[in-house]
């Protein structure tokens, strides 16, 4: 008894033994099994956080034009779920909750089929570039340049082909996809990836070079002659003047006889042929001891029967003028210079003049080319004391005067002088000005003027300016189209 006791004995110690050790086993599986988890959660998030914080940046030429994530580009999503393909549900559970299985099911999942997470080439294939395509345009670009025949300045040249700046359709896209190709996702630290649009062929280039087209200055000269039409504007010229033929016309025909291309590019032109033209044209547009046309105020062009003038073309001016239109073969229309002579002497009355229109009992003052006075008047009576017709030239201005004569004695605050019994005041002894009232309460020759346009007048007026008094046949007023048949039809 005592000895099986014993043995007893020694059988169970040995079963404790073999129980503890037992147990130790199984707490380190269970260890295990919860690291290799751990790992496996900390493998996947790595991982998801490469793609959500990896940047690729697009530049040219250095110069950054935009930052995009990988969601931006449209690679996050199909890149995410390659990361857990073959995954479990228990591979995926987060920590907390795989701790909490049974241990059966930690050890388990540790000595059978747990997974692994996988790394993740980019499908660049998916890759959608609209956000960097429109950084890219945002930027100023200048298109290509073809090679082609020049014209300037009358001379032509064969300009090469010239770069510029433009994006090729699917540039953008096509950096973006060389600069991701290959490129792993495995876990490790977020990354920048550069993506320069000049690492490829990203522009246009020009279609027409020197290499690939054969070019023809005498062709491009026979084109740019072709439909050629060079229009000279005589009417534009002098207005005031009545010309039966408005315009003449160069044609092509014209103008290839009097254009030469030079073996160097350039034009020659026929200078001597331009004149005898110009000429041609002076014989009929000059017009010789006719009478002055003066733009007035009220009436539009008039003819001054005391001022003899001719017209005259500038033949030289002109020819200078076509000359220099057929040597850069430019077809706006030519105004010609048509000047006006009074005794052999260039004459004009333009800018700054005194226009005393009697007809219309008006007074009208230019400076510079700015009306500052537009005046009713009253002038002479007709009847012995009518106002002196003529150019005058101021020359004289006085204020606060008294004028007398046979049968006045008035005091005038402003007097500026035509002649020297003659001249323009004003007169406060007056309410009515303009119309018909000088036809029976006239001056005795001066021009009665409103002391306000007056003042204005003598602030302005210096010596030497002209003044023109006239009185003319007032213009013929055109029926309106219908009204002789109304008339007709009232009567």
């Amino acid at each position: 008894m005592r000895r099986s006791g014993r043995v007893l004995l020694i059988v169970l110690a040995v079963l404790v033994v073999l129980a503890g050790a037992g147990a130790a086993v199984v707490l380190r599986l269970d260890t295990r099994a919860k690291e290799q988890h751990e790992m496996l959660s900390r493998a996947i998030l790595a991982r998801e956080t490469w793609l959500s914080d990896t940047r690729v940046r697009l530049l040219e030429n250095g110069a950054e034009l935009g930052s995009y994530t990988l969601e931006d580009l449209g690679l996050a999503e199909s890149a995410r779920s390659y990361i857990t393909v073959g995954l479990t549900q228990v591979d995926l559970l987060p920590q907390e909750k795989f701790e909490a299985l049974g241990l059966r099911e930690r050890i388990s999942w540790s000595l059978g089929g747990r997974g692994s997470a996988q790394n993740v080439t980019l499908d660049v294939t998916k890759l959608n570039t609209t956000k960097p395509e429109a950084d890219a345009n945002r930027v100023e670009r200048t298109a290509p340049q073809d090679a082609q025949v020049s014209f300037e300045d009358g001379k032509f040249t064969l300009q090469a082909e010239t770069g510029g700046n433009t994006l090729r359709d699917g540039a953008v896209h096509d950096a973006i996809a060389q600069a991701l190709t290959g490129v792993v996702d495995m876990g490790q630290e977020p990354q920048t990836i550069e993506a320069e649009l000049t690492d490829i062929d990203c522009y246009e280039m020009p279609e027409i070079t020197e290499e690939n087209t054969a070019f023809d200055i005498q062709t491009s000269f026979e084109e740019a002659l072709d439909g050629f039409s060079l229009t000279i504007n005589f009417e534009k010229a002098a207005p005031q003047l009545s010309f039966e033929q408005p315009t003449q016309t160069i044609s092509q025909e014209q103008a290839q006889a009097l254009v030469t291309l030079n073996a160097d590019g350039t034009l020659t032109v026929d200078e001597a042929g331009v004149r005898v033209l110009v000429d041609s044209w002076a014989a009929i547009y000059d017009i010789p001891n006719t009478k002055y046309q003066f733009k007035s105020e009220v009436d539009g062009y008039v003819p001054i029967q005391f001022l003899n003038v001719s017209y005259k073309v500038d033949r030289d001016a002109l020819t200078k003028q076509i000359v220099e239109r057929l040597r850069t073969l430019d077809d706006e229309e030519v105004v010609p210079e048509i000047a006006c002579y009074r005794d052999g002497e260039p004459f004009d009355i333009k800018d700054t003049y005194i226009e005393v229109d009697i007809t219309n009992q008006k007074v009208t003052f230019y400076k510079d080319g700015e009306r500052i006075v537009f005046t009713d008047v009253v002038t002479g009576l007709p009847d012995g004391h009518q106002t002196i017709t003529g150019l005058y030239y101021t020359y004289y201005k006085a204020t606060d005067i008294w004028l007398d004569g046979p049968d006045y004695h008035v005091f005038v605050k402003y007097w500026v002088s035509m002649t020297d019994l003659y001249g323009l005041h004003d007169a406060s002894w007056r309410s009515n000005f303009g119309g018909d009232y000088y036809l029976y309460a006239g001056s005795h020759g001066c021009v009665n003027t409103p002391e306000e346009a007056m003042k204005t007048i003598y602030d302005n007026v210096t010596d030497g300016i002209p003044i023109l008094s006239y009185h003319h046949e007032r213009p013929v007023q055109e029926e309106p189209e219908g009204m002789a048949d109304a008339q007709e039809t009232l009567e």
